[in-house]
Formats: C-alpha cells, sequence, structure tokens
C-alpha cells in the first residue's frame, strides 16, 4: 500500500508537470475563459529527537500533498491527494485521495469524502467510497456511500490506539429550496460494523454496532431574509450489538417495511436530538435564539463520540454602532442534564458572556471581554448519602487587550498589552466525605512590542506573566521571547529567529504543614528560512528545540529537537 500511494504521488507530480509545460509550450490555455488548469504539489521531510521523555511523534516522517484542478468547456474537475509516512494499521487511515468533477450542476466525488447532510447525523464521518450531488434549480439530491472505518486489530505495539470493526457507510439527503434562503431537507444515514475481526489476543472490549438515524431539516426566512427560523430533528436507532437477540416486528410498532432497512435487536435504542433557532438581522443590530436538546443514550455514528443527556437555550446578540467602529457581541445560554430524572445527579449550567471591540482612532484599538459560567449540581432526593451533597461553582473570566500601531515614515510599530483576572470558586454542601470548598484565583498580563523597517528587517519582543494562588497551591510564571526576520534578494529570501525562556515557581503546601517549592526553566529556541526560487517554485527549512530543566525541587528534565524541509511548486 506504502509503494503504491509513494507511486501515485510521483505519477500525479510527473502529469501535473509535463500538463503544464505542454500548456505553456502551446499556448492552450492563453487568451480563454473556457480551458484552464492549475494546482500545486508539495512535499515535506521532518524529522524528530527527544531525551528525558517518551517520544511526541515519530523520529522520522515524509508528507507529501498534491492537487490539480482544471476546467474544460464548464467541465470542473479536481484531483487531491495526501499521504504521509506516518500511517500506520494500528489505528484509522490518514491518508487521503479525492477525485471530483462537477458540471453544471452534477457533482461526482471519489475518495476519502467528508460530507455533511446534518448535525446529528452524517456530519464529519470520512467515507472512502463515492458521492454524487444533483442540484438543478432549487431541486437537491446527495448520496455517499462507501468503507468508513477500516478494521484494527487489538495489538501491544506502539501507535496501537483502539480496536475497531471494519465499518460501512451510506447516506442520502433530498430536498428543495436554496440553501441561503428558505429550503427543507431529508436525510438519513446508515452504518454498519463488520462481524470479521480476528481478535488476536483472546480478548475483544467492542461489539460490531449499526445505526440509522434519519433528519428532517428546514429553513424559513421572512422580510426579504431579516428573520430566520431554522430547525432539524435526527431520529437515531442504534444497535450497540448486532449479534445480540433479533426482535420480530410483530413484537414492536413499526411497519413490516422497515424489516428491509433495519433488523432492531434486544441492545437497539431509539433516541433523538434537535435544534431550532431564530435570527433577526438588521442593520446595526442581530439577535440569535438557540435552543438544542439531545436526549440521553442518542448515538450517531456519522459523528463519532458527542455529548448526550442535555437541553440548552440561548441567547445571542449583536449591536455595532458608530459605523462599525463599535461592536457589541454578548451571549446567554442556560443548559441542564438529566432530562429524564434517573440520574443520581443533576447539573445546571448558565454561561454569560460580552465581548467589546472598538476602534478608537485609526491607530488605537481596544477590546474587552467578559465571561460569568455558574454550575449548581444538585443531588436526587435520598441520595446524598451516596454522592454527598449540592455542589455550585462560580467562574468569572475578564480580558482587556488595547493595541496602538505608529506609523513613523517608513518604519512601523505595533505595541499590544493584555491582562486578564480568573477566579473560581467551589462550595460544596452535605456530606462530601472529606471534600472541602475551593477557591482560585489567577491574574495574567503580556507585552507584545514589534517594529518593521523599510530594509526588510523585523524586530518582535513580547513578555508574559501569570500568577495564580489557590488553596494551598501557589504558582508564579514569567516569560520573555525576542525574534527578529529579515528579507534578502527582493524579499526572496526571508531569514527569521526566535528565543525565549520561561521561569516557573510553583509552591505546594503539605497536609503536615509543610511546603515544597519546585522552580522550573524552560528555553525555546527556532530558526527558519523561507526562499522562493522563481514565481511558482518555493521551499522551507525550520528548526526548532526545546530544553526544560529543573532548578530546584522535583520535575521534569528534558530535551526536543525537530526540524523539517518543505518544498512547494504551484501551476
Amino acid at each position: 500500500m506504502c509503494k503504491l500511494n509513494v507511486g501515485l504521488f510521483w505519477g500525479v507530480l510527473l502529469a501535473a508537470v509535463s500538463f503544464n509545460a505542454a500548456s505553456a509550450q502551446n499556448g492552450l490555455f492563453s487568451g480563454t475563459d473556457r480551458i484552464s488548469a492549475g494546482g500545486s504539489i508539495g512535499l515535506t521531510a521532518s524529522a524528530y529527537a527527544v531525551d528525558g521523555i517518551e517520544n511526541r511523534r515519530p523520529p522520522g516522517m515524509i508528507q507529501s500533498t498534491a492537487n490539480l484542478n482544471f476546467s474544460l468547456f464548464g467541465l470542473s474537475s479536481g484531483l487531491n491527494m495526501f499521504y504521509s509516512t506516518d500511517d500506520s494499521g494500528f489505528r484509522q487511515n490518514m491518508n487521503a485521495f479525492r477525485y471530483n468533477a462537477s458540471w453544471k450542476w452534477v457533482t461526482v466525488q471519489v475518495g476519502d469524502i467528508n460530507s455533511r447532510f446534518s448535525q446529528y447525523g452524517l456530519n464529519g464521518a470520512t467515507v472512502r467510497g463515492g458521492y454524487v450531488k444533483l442540484n438543478p434549480g432549487k431541486f437537491l439530491f446527495e448520496a455517499v456511500g462507501g468503507r468508513s472505518q477500516r478494521a484494527v486489530k487489538p495489538s501491544v505495539e506502539t501507535g496501537f490506539r483502539e480496536p475497531s470493526f471494519e465499518q460501512w457507510a451510506y447516506g442520502t439527503k433530498i430536498g428543495y429550496g436554496s440553501g441561503s434562503g428558505s429550503y427543507f431537507h431529508l436525510s438519513t444515514f446508515y452504518a454498519i460494523d463488520s462481524r470479521d475481526l480476528d481478535d488476536t489476543n483472546g480478548v475483544l472490549e467492542i461489539n460490531p454496532q449499526e445505526n440509522l438515524t434519519v433528519t428532517p431539516d428546514f429553513q424559513v426566512q421572512f422580510f426579504d431574509g431579516r428573520f430566520t427560523l431554522a430547525s432539524q430533528v435526527t431520529t437515531s436507532i442504534f444497535t450497540r450489538d448486532i449479534n445480540s437477540e433479533y426482535i420480530p416486528y410483530n413484537e414492536i410498532p413499526l411497519p413490516s417495511f422497515f424489516e428491509n432497512i433495519f433488523k432492531p435487536r434486544s441492545s437497539s435504542r431509539i433516541n433523538f436530538a434537535g435544534l431550532a433557532d431564530a435570527t433577526l438581522t438588521l442593520d446595526m443590530f442581530n439577535m440569535t435564539l438557540g435552543y438544542e436538546r439531545v436526549q440521553p443514550g442518542f448515538e450517531s455514528l456519522g459523528r463519532g463520540r458527542s455529548r448526550d443527556d442535555f437541553e440548552k437555550v440561548s441567547v445571542n446578540p449583536v449591536v455595532r454602532l458608530l459605523g462599525n467602529r463599535l461592536n457589541i457581541n454578548s451571549s446567554f445560554s442556560y443548559g441542564r442534564d438529566n432530562l429524564l430524572g434517573n440520574r443520581l445527579q443533576t447539573q445546571n449550567n448558565i454561561n454569560a458572556g460580552t465581548s467589546i471591540q472598538m476602534q478608537v482612532t485609526d491607530r488605537f484599538t481596544l477590546s474587552t471581554t467578559y465571561n460569568l459560567l455558574l454550575i449548581d449540581v444538585n443531588p436526587a432526593s435520598g441520595s446524598e448519602d451516596i454522592i454527598g451533597g449540592s455542589q455550585t461553582q462560580s467562574s468569572h473570566n475578564v480580558l482587556l487587550q488595547p493595541g496602538y500601531s505608529i506609523l513613523s515614515g517608513s518604519y512601523s510599530h505595533n505595541i499590544t498589552l493584555n491582562a486578564g483576572y480568573l477566579s473560581i470558586d467551589s462550595q460544596f454542601g452535605g456530606n462530601q466525605q472529606g471534600v472541602s470548598d475551593f477557591s482560585s484565583y489567577s491574574l495574567t498580563g503580556g507585552l507584545n512590542y514589534s517594529v518593521s523597517l523599510p530594509n526588510g528587517l523585523t524586530l518582535t519582543s513580547s513578555g508574559n506573566y501569570l500568577t495564580n494562588s489557590s488553596d494551598g497551591l501557589e504558582i508564579d510564571n514569567f516569560g520573555v521571547n525576542l525574534g527578529s526576520s529579515y528579507s534578502l534578494f527582493s524579499r526572496s529570501l526571508t531569514l527569521s529567529a526566535n528565543a525565549g525562556i520561561n521561569f516557573n515557581n510553583t509552591q505546594r503546601e503539605l497536609p503536615a504543614g509543610d511546603s515544597v517549592t519546585a522552580k522550573l526553566q524552560q528555553i525555546t529556541g527556532s530558526l527558519n528560512a523561507q526562499y522562493r526560487l522563481t514565481a511558482r517554485d518555493s521551499f522551507s527549512l525550520r528548526l526548532r528545540t526545546r530544553t526544560n530543566r529543573s532548578t530546584s525541587g522535583a520535575g521534569r528534565e528534558f530535551s526536543e529537537l525537530e526540524g523539517s524541509f518543505q518544498y512547494q511548486r504551484s501551476f
């Protein structure tokens, strides 16, 4: 497979270069908008070494990309590929290949496809197979099918993530309307695991699954688009183990023809998830009201792991004043879980925030943000002795960031200051079995300065400070970073370097009353070189190092070094 992908990459590279050269020599594409071609190819080689800790990434890796796009009398076509030597049979495939073609209202794709049919149905799952979209006028039809997951056997080898069955998935979507206006869509998604997975270790902690989702989705606009209503609800039939006992249709309230689509079993469950929102759009004011609900136990193989058992109501007003020089964006949401009331605890969340951005003058900008989070956890009646009492938590987060720019002749100066405050207060009630109240606050500050000179030299500097105080723990952190970049040969070559040092001091109180102090020092550095060989060819070289050293007390010491070389050609 590796040889096949490498050969495919170089084949595409050779074809693209030959195609580009031939078209340039013959003048085939000049002076006409009916025929055009373009694309790019890239190759990146990287190396990594570490001492003191486990490897964070492979010691050596090669990544290649290629894309080719052309248009021929209204027919648009493209080829995209990504290949990495880091791909492993111990996890899902990370290499990607896709060919697409479109003509008028027809679109076809073959390869690795990422489609989104709905929020809770097909949303983000990669399908290696085929895709077709028909969109004549206001009519819409989409279909996708292929393998969504490859089989991964249990292993003790390095790089193994988790076992999985081979999975196949299919989806369709039909609708009428305009995607930016009013429309109605109906989509379905079906995925099933293959039972054939050899557990070489004799223990397999997963079961083959099956899932079918159906989602109606609509949007209606009024008053020339100033007011919009939208909603979608997904019903999911999920089988946790397709080896479980089959349930005949005469024993459940479903139509008999459904048996040809989905076979219910003792581990099958039906759940739903949905959202609705209303949006008002005016010249200087926007507001969105939203509601989202996901039933307990809702699962969808089309979007991976996601949170269930919650509902949320949200309000998001936006105000624009002074010719858009002043923007105020606020949000408020209330959410809760334990929708069926069958859990031992219920959590209620309130999240409120406001962000203000203002262009005070042409040189001075000011932005500030405030966020409030309130969490209230209450035990069910009679469960206090099992899980303890109630819990409340409040969090306040304030951020202030002014910026100032100075243009003095050919010199450009930029100064940015940021300051933040964060407080967290947790209180416990009832029997918490030794758990006490907790409070914490943090102060952060940072200053950034950069100057650009007319000769192509840019100098940057920054400093940051953080202090945190919580029950039994004090943390102080301070860091400085310096950098520069310089352009040569009519800005064809750009060299840059950065160096930084960071100090961390942690003091922890022990139960006996003593304290332990740990001091760490981290030094970072990087070198970058970018060179534009021609108008279409460029390469870059990057080196980065990081050293972590303990100067007092206990601490992890390690050193990292990584480098990469990248070549890019466009045509």
